[in-house]
């Protein structure tokens, strides 16, 4: 089982008992709108189903501050060997970096583990957020396009990027 350590946090397969916290933090309407593939409202069954698909893939895990579940983040391999990077976090817990050093940690994790990952992500325009953090990790931008929201039920705008940075251990650092 995975386990990745940062300064302040720990990323890892979420237990059971966190079901409650996952349901409350991304049933939140400011967490929610930004996440491609979240219902809202956000219900136990819907953690349920995910706590499901997240134990089948190996690096889909949730970041924990000391014992508090704060978020989740991942990276999913598509069928042409890429890697999809993506997160989120609680609101209670923006605005402090968190999103960044567990990225940093996961990335970290991917160059030293996996042959030679290529990484891309996507975020929804407007949120700003979560476009710098993908910028500090090193993602560039490549292109827009558009993705379905099930929280808001319409595609939206999004931008789409690519991990850029050498591979090697120090840029995440």
């Amino acid at each position: 089982m995975i386990e990745i350590r940062t300064d302040r946090l720990v990323l890892k397969k979420p237990e059971d008992d966190d079901k409650e916290a996952i349901v409350e933090q991304i049933g939140d309407w400011e967490v929610a709108k930004w996440l491609s593939r979240v219902p809202h409202p956000y219900t136990a069954e819907d953690a349920d189903d995910w706590f499901k698909i997240i134990r089948r893939q190996q690096l889909s895990l949730s970041i924990y501050l000391g014992s508090s579940l704060i978020g989740g983040i991942g990276l999913t391999e598509d069928e042409d060997g890429s890697y999809e990077f993506g997160y989120w976090l609680g609101r209670n817990y923006w605005g402090h970096g968190y999103a960044t050093e567990a990225g940093a940690g996961l990335l970290r994790y991917a160059v030293e583990n996996l042959d030679s990952p290529s990484i891309n992500s996507s975020y929804m325009q407007g949120n700003s957020a979560s476009a710098n953090v993908l910028s500090k990790l090193g993602f560039e931008e490549t292109g827009k396009g558009e993705i379905y929201c099930v929280s808001r039920q319409e595609s939206v705008p999004s931008m789409t990027l690519i991990l850029k940075s050498s591979g090697r251990r120090q840029d995440f650092d």
